[in-house]
């Protein structure tokens, strides 16, 4: 009897100055897996940022890793050198995930693959997957190395140039890595069935996991905005939704197996549709069970929060909600469309609110850093949220390649169009690449977390006419 082609997955390392483990899973790998399991193929999996590999517990004598709110910790953690062209930035460059001599042993300890499948995120996070490259060809001379994902998929001449690839994937990669492996393993006998449909691929395997503290789940992929700043639809192809049934089934199925509340939504648009597709998912799972612990890592449109959202919200579970706001610039605002206005948060507010959740429990996002964009703009948006009685939280400006405004701060001479990936890192603050713009942008930081600490503990610092005039002459001689 022929052998099944034997296949070894891989996500890769982050390489950084910070990361934490915020819902984060490989779901686009966990999707390939699955589906070339149901295809016929072995399947090998190492996630290097696991936290439950016996092998790095045993070394931080730990039965179980650090934990925080909902399942979320950090990483293990390893400084690292620091790239030569990030050494303006005052802060420790680390590897996250498991030190390398686990990674290594985890691969020794496996068959020879037919091939190996390498993901990669973050453009900025590229020598992650360059080093588990390195690894796996040291070991496994001669075997052809696919790589896909974000970096792969914004940057492709770059991680051809850098990783140097046998076989590079872009875009939504099931059927792709379905067809290539078909052409590169001749002898395999697998089958590849024509799917169109989201809910025609099985569920991602997660079941490959030893242990999960949580559950990410997709009811659609992909979004029908476009957004100045955004490459989603380069990423994950055009909007497609899934079917409400099939979602319940998989919350259902591994929240059971995992033994876990807390569920994660990745969509992008997950309030687009809303009744016809998070409606009926909830409504289903409030008649089985009730007490998850439901987060949306992403921002929400805020336009889309009305009562009734609110309601089913509040009696589903929903415990983490991040609102997109970006800015409160009527400038910026007509620039991306009006897709949320200061009236719309706050609308959204007011009916979260009177459903029974608390201002404090509520966070929206404020976009730091774009192009062109005044510091006073920055510290007038976060100021309004906290007006509000809820959280700021920042989202500092990446440059992703393919987005109209990557392509403004190139036309603008703020970043070059050659430039390392290395210099995307939002951290860094990317199109103030000196010393001083970090600190300058580290102090609205602190200033926001000061802000944020009221807010915790329900103290409104806009709440009198005359500490606003404070705050905002106090801003002002910050900004000059």
């Amino acid at each position: 009897m022929q052998n099944k082609p034997r296949l070894l997955l891989i996500n890769p390392w982050i390489y950084d100055f910070t990361a934490f483990d915020l819902w984060s899973k490989p779901m686009g790998l966990l999707y390939i897996a699955a589906y070339l399991r149901k295809s016929g193929y072995q399947i090998d999996f190492i996630d290097c940022m696991d936290k439950y590999h016996p092998e790095l517990l045993q070394r931080q004598k730990r039965p179980y890793p650090k934990l925080k709110k909902f399942g979320t910790g950090p990483f293990h953690r390893e400084i690292v050198n620091k790239p030569e062209i990030l050494n303006f930035i005052p802060r420790h460059y680390s590897r996250y995930g498991m030190p390398e001599d686990i990674f290594i042993r985890s691969l020794q300890r496996l068959s020879k693959p037919d091939a190996i499948l390498l993901t990669s995120h973050m453009t900025y996070w590229y020598p992650g997957p360059r080093r588990a490259a390195e690894l796996v060809r040291e070991l496994f001379p001669g075997v052809p190395l696919i790589l896909g994902g974000i970096y792969a998929t914004l940057m492709p001449d770059h991680a051809r140039r850098i990783i140097a690839p046998n076989y590079l994937i872009e875009g939504p990669g099931e059927l792709q890595i379905a067809w290539l492996l078909s052409e590169i393993l001749p002898e395999a006998t697998q089958s590849i069935e024509p799917l169109a449909a989201l809910d025609d691929f099985p569920a991602p395997a997660f079941d490959l996991y030893s242990h999960l503290d949580y559950l990410v789940i997709m009811t659609s992929r992909g979004c029908p905005y476009h957004c100045t700043f955004c490459a989603t639809d380069k990423i994950s192809g055009t909007f497609a939704q899934r079917k409400p049934d099939y979602v319940t089934e998989e919350i259902l199925q591994y929240t059971h197996r995992f033994h876990v509340r807390d569920v994660a939504f990745y969509d992008d648009a997950l309030l687009i549709n809303k009744k016809r597709r998070l409606f009926p998912i909830l409504e289903s799972l409030n008649k089985v069970r009730t007490n998850f612990r439901f987060h949306t890592p992403n921002g929400l449109h805020a336009r889309e929060i009305d009562e009734e959202t609110a309601q089913l919200f509040f009696r589903s579970g929903f415990t983490t909600i991040r609102l997109s706001f970006e800015s409160v610039s009527p400038d910026r605002l007509e620039d991306m469309k009006n897709k949320v206005t200061p009236n719309d948060l706050e609308t959204a507010a007011e009916n979260l609110e009177r459903v029974g959740y608390r201002r404090k429990m509520l966070e929206a996002y404020v976009l730091m850093g774009l192009p062109d964009q005044p510091v006073e703009e920055i510290y007038q948006s976060i100021l309004f949220v906290h007006s509000l009685g809820m959280k700021v939280r920042l989202a500092s400006f990446s440059p992703i390649p393919g987005t109209i405004d990557f392509d403004r701060a190139v036309n603008r001479g703020l970043f070059p169009a050659d430039a390392d990936p290395l210099l995307m890192n939002k951290t860094i603050y990317p199109l103030y690449r000196t010393t001083a713009f970090y600190r300058k942008f580290h102090s609205i930081r602190q200033f926001t977390n000061v802000l944020n600490q009221g807010i915790e503990r329900e103290v409104n610092m806009l709440g009198q006419s005359e500490l606003r005039s404070a705050w905002q002459k106090m801003i002002a001689r910050m900004d000059s």
